[in-house]
């Protein structure tokens, strides 16, 4: 009797603990998602405080819920069968809640005021948005800036969405390269993917990802409640634990090398490479110094990631300070 009293006691203590534990995880759940809710509140009222976990929890409402993207924007793009899309030779207007902005292309790239190019010294700068200049106006770009610094021609190819594999395509379709010696690579994490999948696609495949292209990505408003509230217990739990891992280099170089090896051209050409992207995503091990792979091929670590006055405290681009700093340091490299 008295060991059936002590179990039955055990087992009412149990239920007691998993009771408050459950009450526990409820409230812990309920206060981080009201916490997300108010973040995201501010945010359209746009005030963005720059604490840590409103604005971790204001970024992911700003991609789920309020962020235009340039390339969706069929006014600013047109259809093509290998890149699957391209800028328009035009200005169209892309503004989001930290920027308003016009962007230009002409048969060059991005718009800029190019120098006579009689030695055929110009630089072809390619990278994706943060590249193309996503958030600045045409004369703020990192390359338009570099082109008055060094008095070369500085074409900026840079389209928004682009890996490394689109970034060359484009390159060599260009009319640009007897009028270039030197290629610089702005690279970034979501690169890796596309240099991992691209291939040629039949011209009906092609046209279906374009449609795609232009609609967005666009999310129910069940669908944006879910994710509202399985990230507004992941981002807490990332900010409060430090659980992020640092990101290394090593696979996303050898897959870059391999894409470098495709492009015959490029071994005449002076390649230098720099590493960009938002939010304090810093490789722990992105190289600086000649590459093993190609003797013409150079990393500069411009070491601009965890500089928070660089770049947009919610959208992450390159702000135009941001792009006045890497041009000051890659000038110093003619």
């Amino acid at each position: 009797k008295i060991i059936k009293i002590n179990m039955n006691l055990i087992n009412l203590n149990v239920k007691k603990i998993l009771g408050w534990l459950s009450i526990i995880v409820i409230n812990y759940c309920l206060f981080f998602f009201c916490i997300y809710i108010l973040s995201a509140i501010l945010l359209v009222n746009k005030i963005t405080p720059n604490i840590k976990l409103i604005s971790e929890y204001q970024r992911n409402y700003y991609v789920i819920g309020l962020r235009n993207i340039w390339h969706s924007q069929p006014e600013c793009i047109e259809f093509s069968d290998n890149q699957i899309y391209v800028p328009k030779t035009t200005s169209c207007s892309f503004d989001n809640i930290e920027f308003k902005t016009i962007i230009s292309f002409d048969e060059f790239g991005r718009t800029s005021d190019h120098p006579i190019n009689n030695n055929k010294n110009g630089i072809a700068v390619i990278g994706d948005s943060h590249a193309m200049g996503w958030g600045v106006n045409d004369k703020e770009t990192f390359s338009y800036l570099l082109e008055k610094k060094i008095n070369r021609p500085v074409y900026n190819l840079g389209v928004s969405g682009y890996g490394t594999i689109r970034e060359l395509i484009r390159l060599q379709e260009s009319d640009l390269l007897d009028k270039i010696d030197t290629i610089i690579v702005q690279y970034c994490y979501n690169d890796h993917s596309e240099n991992v999948h691209y291939k040629k696609t039949t011209l009906d495949v092609a046209k279906e990802k374009y449609d795609l292209v232009k609609q967005g990505v666009k999310f129910s408003i069940w669908k944006k409640l879910r994710k509202s509230f399985r990230y507004s217990i992941k981002i807490a739990r990332e900010v409060i634990f430090n659980t992020k891992k640092p990101l290394t280099f090593d696979h996303h170089n050898e897959t870059f090398i391999e894409v470098l090896k495709k492009f015959e051209f490029l071994k005449d050409k002076r390649i230098i490479v720099f590493y960009i992207n938002g939010h304090q995503q810093k490789f722990s091990n992105f190289p600086s110094g000649k590459s093993k792979d190609f003797n013409n091929l150079e990393y500069i670590d411009l070491n601009i990631e965890e500089d928070t006055s660089s770049f947009y405290l919610i959208d992450g681009h390159l702000n135009s300070t941001g792009h006045m700093k890497i041009a000051e340091k890659l000038s110093k490299l003619f």
